[in-house]
């Protein structure tokens, strides 16, 4: 009897003590949410107000920063590899196509419904469910010094920005005129804006986003077209022969670029609108206060007035987490953008356009700088996504950006010769699909 009676009590115990060590895990497990994330002012922004959230209800956010340059990398081999490493991702719409399948669908979050269909499309799609949960609108545009430059003086053309840059720097008003990134993975802030700006793009059909439309045309590459050759010219007469950007520009990232334009080194740099508030952080920024926003500068090609681009930068779920890790990451994600105070604080500190439509149209009612912003981006004639969405497009972009180098670079009689060659080896990779 005592034996049994000792056997039953062991048994008890075992199964107790197995019970408690499992329970600390499982209850830390289910109280915390791990995000990964580049260090930037609006996904602190967001992850700042998802701390909020999570005080209110009893969640632990974790966020851990990734720098830029490594950060598709990293996330790639997360997710290829069924990690649980991260249980929200930060997510550019540049390379939706690429992590589409290791993604959980977002379509089933409510708030979803109040953004714009444009933003979540093609990028964020991925056997028709979203895969994508946008906390920001990101848009280029052009930011100058209002100390320097009035309104109606600001550049509408190419020419024109020559002209006023070399102005102010012959009255020693500034070193440079323009300022922007060059460098992969940096081009949107110089070749992709003028590409675009000056009626040409990267693939054909122009403007085209559809990849079984780029496949049915062939993937052709649109930058040995004469709107694509006479933007990476410009770039080369502005470095070599106008002076009005600094000599290294080839080397410059967009965080060099905006440590010189906050320096109060250049008169206009083009940056993503979520740049604003730091731009005007007096902590940080010598121009504070001194600046705004213009449309892009029209390259003398164009057949339009105005072009903008309007993406999202997202969160995203994994695939590979325990469910009740995505749920709970979709209350959090949900709570976000149905919080009108987080909305417009996104918008007040930093810049960035809230997803919100129902805050943007408040927000178009009472504050005149957010309409000039959507004035110069959302609200241009022509409106486009600043990027292509198949599988192959990182490595396509990153050899496009090594050519286009390349061509600034080098004698300036060779671009035509050296954009031949980056189609080549740009179509080469995308037919590969």
């Amino acid at each position: 009897m005592r034996s049994r009676k000792c056997l039953r009590w062991s048994v008890g115990f075992g199964v107790l003590a197995l019970l408690v060590s499992l329970w600390p895990s499982a209850a830390w497990s289910g109280t915390e949410l791990k995000i990964g994330y580049m260090a930037h002012p609006i996904q602190e922004n967001s992850i700042k107000w998802l701390k909020k959230w999570g005080e209110e209800n009893k969640v632990t956010i974790t966020a851990v920063p990734v720098s830029y340059e490594v950060y598709i990398e990293k996330m790639t081999a997360n997710l290829t590899s069924g990690g649980d490493q991260y249980d929200i991702i930060w997510h550019n719409d540049d390379w939706g196509q690429l992590w589409g399948r290791y993604l959980e669908p977002v379509d089933d979050i409510p708030a979803l419904k109040k953004m714009a269909r444009f933003i979540l499309e093609p990028h964020f799609r991925w056997d028709g469910r979203d895969t994508g949960f946008p906390f920001v609108e990101t848009m280029g545009t052009f930011f100058y010094r209002t100390d320097l430059v009035k309104e109606n003086e600001v550049p509408r053309t190419w020419a024109e920005l020559v002209q006023v840059s070399q102005r102010l720097q012959k009255e020693g008003k500034v070193k440079w005129g323009f300022v922007g990134g060059m460098k992969y993975p940096h081009s949107w802030f110089t070749f992709f804006w003028s590409i675009w700006d000056n009626g040409g793009d990267l693939f054909l059909p122009l403007h085209e986003r559809d990849n079984a439309k780029l496949a049915a045309n062939g993937w052709k590459p649109g930058i040995t077209e004469p709107q694509a050759v006479q933007a990476v010219e410009f770039w080369w007469d502005n470095i070599h022969t106008n002076k009005i950007v600094p000599p290294g520009l080839p080397t410059y990232t967009r965080t060099d670029a905006n440590a010189i334009f906050m320096a109060g080194d250049a008169a206009f740099t083009m940056a993503d609108t979520t740049f604003y508030g730091e731009f005007n952080n007096p902590q940080k920024s010598k121009v504070a206060g001194k600046i705004s926003v213009a449309p892009f500068m029209m390259g003398p090609s164009a057949k339009f007035k105005s072009i903008g681009w309007r993406d999202p930068w997202a969160w995203a779920i994994p695939k590979s987490i325990a469910p009740e890790k995505k749920k709970l990451a979709k209350e959090a994600l949900n709570e976000l953008t149905l919080n009108k105070e987080a909305q417009i604080d996104l918008w007040k500190q930093t810049g960035g356009v809230p997803p919100n439509e129902d805050v943007q149209k408040e927000l178009m009612k009472d504050d005149a700088l957010f309409r000039k912003v959507i004035a110069a981006t959302s609200g241009s004639d022509v409106l486009i996504h600043g990027a292509m969405y198949f599988a192959r497009w990182p490595e396509v972009y990153a050899t496009l950006a090594d050519y286009l180098v390349r061509a600034v670079i080098g004698p300036r009689n060779d671009i035509k010769k050296t954009l031949e060659e980056a189609s080549q080896k740009m179509h080469e990779i995308a037919a590969r699909q």
